[in-house]
């Protein structure tokens, strides 16, 4: 997961349609009123950013990094509109919710900083669940303070949050290894929740991991030759110093934003502890600004 910059998005006449949206909302008398409003197709009219917010992720799901098909991608709401199940089904935290809510989120339906770009299967796991930390207030729509609520799941547009998850090899895990603290169950229910660790994702993962595996045996190889030649043969030097350069390079590459699970591979170059990766890969990318 990759922090997405949404800031600075206010496409032309959202406001004043968003408002209009709104207000046949409030109009409607029920939750089957608002089901049947929001099942019209002239009325999913969120979906008209996602070609704005395939751009703010090079082409990639927000929550799994993962490519993914135009027809494969949806508007996922980060609080569901039309109901929210409690986690319990998921994971055994003691959630604010004690029961579900059969009406949602439905206000913020045209809401812009509740639209979050999903692939098919993260959009599908994750559904109408919406965990809130158990000291969390509960918004509703006549106090529309939701933004005062605490998630306990992991969102890809707060930068502090994509921090919160690593990878250990292909898997996903807590950055902070002590599961008594809420960062750690955070991330460990967002893992769940968005399917991270669903098998065909993992088997893409894997081809990649072990793409840059490779790349890092090689460059590991040359290092060492690197060291042992230096003033001592001179031919040997020279091609081991291609070589190693030409694979760092293609690491460097491999932490692009528009590549797949770049997270995975910066905690897999951070793992090794190398003094070479930090000078000749993560310097490299980070004033390229890729990480």
């Amino acid at each position: 997961m990759r922090f997405i910059n949404t800031n600075g998005y206010k496409p032309k006449d959202w406001h004043k349609e968003q408002q209009l949206k709104q207000t046949a909302l409030r109009g409607c008398v029920n939750k089957a009123a608002r089901t049947a409003f929001f099942n019209v197709a002239n009325n999913k009219t969120w979906n008209r950013h996602k070609e704005y917010f395939e751009k703010l992720s090079h082409g990639k799901c927000w929550f799994s990094e993962a490519n993914a098909t135009v027809s494969d991608y949806a508007i996922e709401h980060f609080r569901p509109k039309n109901k929210v199940d409690i986690i319990a089904s998921k994971d055994d935290y003691a959630e604010k919710r004690i029961s579900s809510d059969v009406n949602g989120y439905w206000w913020l339906a045209y809401e812009l900083d509740n639209l979050r770009l999903a692939a098919y299967k993260p959009n599908q796991l994750k559904a109408n669940y919406f965990p809130l930390r158990n000291d969390s207030i509960i918004a509703s729509a006549n106090n529309n303070s939701w933004k005062k609520e605490i998630p306990m799941l992991l969102d890809p547009c707060v930068m502090n949050d994509v921090g919160l998850l690593t990878y250990e090899g292909v898997e996903p895990v807590p950055s902070n290894s002590d599961d008594t603290t809420i960062d750690h169950i955070r991330a460990r229910i967002s893992i769940k929740v968005y399917g991270l660790t669903h098998g065909k994702l993992k088997k893409a993962r894997s081809r990649t991991y072990e793409e840059a595996k490779n790349y890092y045996r090689t460059c590991e190889r040359n290092w060492e030759v690197i060291q042992n030649y230096d003033g001592v043969n001179a031919e040997a030097y020279q091609l081991a110093l291609e070589n190693f350069s030409d694979n760092c390079s293609n690491l460097v590459e491999m932490l692009r934003p528009d590549k797949q699970f770049t997270r995975m591979i910066l905690a897999f170059l951070t793992s090794m502890n190398k003094q070479w990766i930090n000078d000749y890969i993560l310097q490299i990318a980070s004033n390229r600004k890729y990480i």
